[in-house]
């Protein structure tokens, strides 16, 4: 919008004489007519290659143009992220000042939306600013969410500036809209900031598309406390998880990587609203397939994060816990590839956040606790039964990363490890001069990736009187067909062809 008011300023580089970009028209899009505007621009002021980009030689020429705002300079490129583009930053109706009670989890502050122009945007994050009479410590964190409650990044805790960058980087479509809740995460003890008023406006989002829109932009001014009795929830290990190390060939389906129970408290029943697990092994998300988190035995598609690291689980409606009742909730999935083996999957649950639950009674999130001894480190190597907390507290809600740590899953490559006499192949008499006679078979477990034979030598035992050549010709070996097992059950069986008479067999 700045720059076409600074080309209406010339009559040979305005855009139009009415209608959108003439003047007192601007708009915030650079559309084809901008384009040759600042070709026009760029002609009459010697700027080569007159081509329509606005470049620093041309920002600097426009920035000598007396009476309007500076154009801002270009945003640095981000390899792999896509460039360009336009975005539009807005307020939306925002939530209603209240209360923010001690430990609870994202309460809404403040509401921005997000219109992509004619191309698809990356968002790298969002810069918020806590604002209001209150100090940075009543936030154990502030996190980034859609409208379908999928959180974006991790939660980041406010700087000595009072800011927060929050997010990781995620497109939006062009021509597309999103709604994104500013949120916070309450301390567990707010006893001595309560009366204090804090509210988290939007100062910047950071993309390297031009954005347009007014900022900063405020939201609700939630009112600290610290005697609001909220509902509660332990997790502790669910009798769905391994709860060991173990190693799993490729091609094992339906595994269960790590889960824990959930129970509630008797203040007040508490929905279960989302679910986040980080895979925190070395093994990539194609390595994985049909990840699915598990809840009362129902499966629910996951999502999972650009980076491949997050799996994200949405109840749209909620799932029910009346109060002092318990939930598994596990995450399970296939394990596929080619080039995977010895890599590691570990499901963890990075924060005690990242278990989203709200109480039905007041509405609010409410941040889950430990059961049993927090204090204990968990070896990530062997044991998943214990839960990583942090140096000094214990089970307070000072919480350490990973929360929960999950039993390492090790990706085993290809293996032979039995070989046995074939059931199916029976004992019986070979008759004289029959063409694919079945001498014998055995079976092996071929596991994991496919494995290369390099040989198979066979010794053949007999009796009676054998000429001394001539009685075994054509020998070949032949695989029955694939099992329905997830590895293949290979039969081998010796058939004899054209077998010379023998008086004595």
């Amino acid at each position: 919008m700045n720059l076409q008011k600074t080309l209406n300023m010339s009559a040979d580089t305005k855009l139009a004489g009415t209608g959108a970009g003439s003047p007192g028209m601007e708009t915030s899009t650079f559309g084809p007519a901008t384009k040759a505007a600042v070709i026009k621009f760029q002609i009459k002021n010697g700027i080569t290659p007159a081509v329509g980009y606005v470049g620093p030689i041309t920002r600097a020429k426009l920035n000598t143009m007396g009476g309007v705002v500076v154009i801002p300079p270009v945003p640095p490129v981000i390899p792999g992220l896509p460039q360009g583009g336009a975005l539009t930053v807005t307020a939306s109706t925002q939530p209603a000042n209240s209360l923010a009670p001690q430990s609870a989890s994202r309460v809404p502050f403040t509401t921005v939306t997000l219109t992509a122009g004619a191309n698809d945007v990356t968002v790298n994050s969002i810069t918020v600013q806590r604002v209001g009479l209150a100090a940075n410590a009543v936030f154990s964190g502030v996190v980034l969410l859609k409208s379908d409650g999928m959180q974006i990044g991790v939660a980041k805790t406010l700087n000595s500036s009072d800011q927060a960058t929050v997010g990781e980087p995620w497109v939006i479509k062009a021509g597309t809209s999103q709604t994104l809740t500013v949120a916070g995460n309450m301390a567990a003890s707010l006893s001595g900031y309560s009366g204090q008023v804090a509210g988290l406006n939007v100062v910047a989002v950071n993309t390297s598309a031009s954005v347009s829109g007014s900022l900063p932009i405020s939201g609700a001014q939630h009112t600290i406390n610290s005697s609001l009795s909220l509902g509660t929830a332990t997790v502790a290990l669910s009798s769905y998880d391994p709860n060991s190390a173990q190693t799993k060939e490729i091609g094992v389906t339906g595994y269960n990587f790590s889960g824990v129970r959930v129970t509630t408290g008797s203040v007040e029943d508490v929905k279960l609203w989302s679910v986040r697990f980080n895979q925190s092994g070395t093994a990539s998300s194609n390595d994985l397939a049909n990840v699915k988190v598990f809840v009362g035995g129902t499966a629910y598609d996951t999502v999972v994060s650009s980076d491949g690291k997050y799996y994200s689980a949405v109840f749209p409606s909620g799932i029910l816990i009346a109060k002092g009742s318990s939930e598994d909730v596990y995450i399970k999935g296939d394990l596929v590839g080619t080039n995977s083996a010895a890599r590691t999957v570990q499901f963890d649950l990075y924060k005690n956040t990242d278990l989203y639950l709200s109480g039905t009674t007041y509405g609010y999130g409410i941040i889950v606790t430990a059961s049993g001894n927090c204090n204990a480190t968990a070896s990530t190597a062997t044991t998943a039964s214990e839960f990583i907390n942090s140096a000094t507290a214990a089970c307070t809600g000072t919480v350490g990363s990973p929360f929960f740590s999950a039993s390492t899953i090790t990706v085993a490559a290809g293996s032979v490890t039995s070989i046995s006499k074939a059931n199916s192949v029976a004992a019986g008499n070979v008759a004289v001069n029959v063409s694919g006679q079945v001498l014998g078979g055995f079976t092996t477990d071929i596991k994991g990736e496919p494995i290369s034979v390099q040989e198979m030598i066979f010794a053949i035992a007999t009796t009676g009187t054998w000429t001394s050549s001539g009685v075994l010709t054509n020998v070949s070996i032949v695989r029955c067909p694939s099992r329905w097992y997830y590895y293949s059950f290979i039969h081998t069986f010796i058939t004899v062809v054209n077998r010379q008479r023998s008086n004595n067999w």
